[in-house]
């Protein structure tokens, strides 16, 4: 079940986008990203679809506001499937995965960037992440962060392929690394 007031991405929509350094028309083509209006408790947020198999089965929603709640994400009776159990962006990928923490992280990347929705992970979404010959763990920079992906690295490394776990030098999430990082970390994908 879809939030009521999803629409088309409106400007305010755009310059938050742009302002994070997102194309907004890229960000609609490739991640299917809506908006929403003034539309109650999920007023002036972007939707994001979570899908699996070609289809939705979940979302999230990123306010544009600084204050407040930045993610609210659909209640459980509107999921088909819980977005914890579904690794973000998977649908994107080939051959090799940046697993990341939060959608934003993914847009950053591109394609082949999937993330976790959150800190944690399930056993499902690292089933998935371990069906990818090469994988990258890229969680943000802080310790609780660091610590969650050395344990996926951990997890991973009983499968075939090669994982790896890279730690950002400038800035504190994939979505705000520097260019040059950001350059360096699409080479893996």
């Amino acid at each position: 079940k879809l939030p009521a007031g999803l629409g088309s991405l409106l400007p305010a929509h755009r310059r938050y986008l742009e302002s994070r350094g997102f194309d907004p028309d890229e960000i609609v083509e490739v991640w299917k990203v809506g908006g929403i209006g003034q539309a109650g408790r999920l007023a002036w947020r972007l939707f994001i679809p979570v899908e699996q198999g070609g289809e939705v089965v979940s979302w999230t929603t990123r306010s544009l506001l600084a204050d407040g709640l930045r993610y609210v994400n659909a209640p459980t009776e509107s999921e088909a499937v819980s977005k914890r159990e579904v690794l973000y962006g998977a649908h994107l990928a080939g051959h090799s995965v940046v697993v990341v923490e939060g959608p934003l992280d993914a847009w950053a990347l591109g394609p082949g960037g999937v993330a976790t929705m959150g800190l944690g992970y399930s056993l499902a979404q690292a089933l998935t992440i371990s069906h990818f010959p090469t994988r990258t763990i890229c969680f943000d920079a802080e310790p609780a962060a660091q610590r969650r992906a050395r344990r996926l690295c951990r997890f991973l490394t009983a499968y075939p392929g090669r994982t790896t776990r890279v730690e950002l030098e400038s800035g504190k999430d994939p979505a705000s690394m520097s260019r040059k990082e950001g350059r360096l970390l699409k080479k893996l994908l």
